[in-house]
């Protein structure tokens, strides 16, 4: 099986060393809004440093100036980044000259670094910030096509029909159109059942709340989620990347237990 994806604060930077080599090698580090970008690329070197791969957020709307973008750019691959997700961020405000990742894209700037692999995200419950979600995706494909290597990296979802279904529409109109862009599906990692309603629905995803409700399941009762039935349930994907909402030892934890049961 491919290794695992997590994702990180830039403040759990000292979490970085407990980190399964084993099971894990692509470390996203996430940008939180008003921090410094010498956070990412601090937190991109510890990466490094541990042996694994960092896959910094370049976060559109939180640019300040394509000079801003360029020197992130240039740090990251001068310490030895090969990869970014590109997204527009959670700031709803826009800081400087990119309102989107497609902005960014159109610019041409990319291009004048040496990245092997360009992340996207995808959204399998919509995007709250983009009503037309899906056209966005395909036109940020389109853009990046012939140049880059591309991976779609998902929002987590709680429904894995939902997030099925999604794969499916998107892997046709891929095949249709674009060759060679893999999909990666992001999933909550294990955690008190609060914990993942709050960033539920700070994330977007309430659809998937709503549809287990449908299905007779108040996940209220629950008093702990665990990724094991999504697992068995998802079809057709490339990687996992998981949210470590319950901290990255206790997903340490789940994975070893789950591995060897598989």
């Amino acid at each position: 099986m491919k290794k695992f994806s997590i994702e990180i604060l830039p403040k759990q930077k000292d979490k970085i060393p407990n980190i399964n080599k084993d099971y894990f090698n692509d470390v996203y580090v996430t940008h939180i809004p008003g921090s410094p970008t010498k956070d990412l690329i601090e937190t991109s070197s510890e990466v490094l440093n541990n042996n694994l791969n960092p896959v910094p957020h370049i976060p559109a709307r939180s640019i300040e100036s394509e000079k801003n973008l360029n020197e992130l750019l240039f740090k990251l691959n001068d310490i030895g980044v090969k990869d970014f997700l590109l997204i527009g961020g959670s700031s709803k405000e826009v800081l400087g000259p990119f309102s989107s990742t497609s902005e960014i894209i159109k610019s041409g700037i990319l291009s004048s670094y040496n990245f092997d692999n360009i992340r996207i995200a995808g959204h399998p419950e919509g995007n709250p910030d983009d009503d037309d979600t899906k056209n966005t995706l395909f036109e940020k494909i389109k853009l990046l096509n012939n140049n880059y290597k591309i991976t779609i990296v998902t929002q987590f979802s709680l429904s894995s029909s939902i997030t099925n279904n999604w794969i499916e529409e998107t892997r046709n109109r891929i095949h249709n159109e674009i060759q060679n862009v893999e999909i990666v599906i992001g999933v909550a990692g294990p955690s008190k059942i609060s914990t993942l309603i709050k960033y539920a629905k700070v994330c977007g995803v309430n659809a998937s709340t709503n549809f287990l409700k449908k299905q007779g399941m108040d996940i209220t009762k629950l008093i702990k989620h665990s990724p094991d039935k999504t697992l068995s349930e998802l079809k057709n994907f490339d990687g996992i990347h998981f949210f470590p909402f319950g901290g990255i030892n206790e997903l340490n934890s789940w994975v070893l237990n789950y591995m060897k049961g598989n």
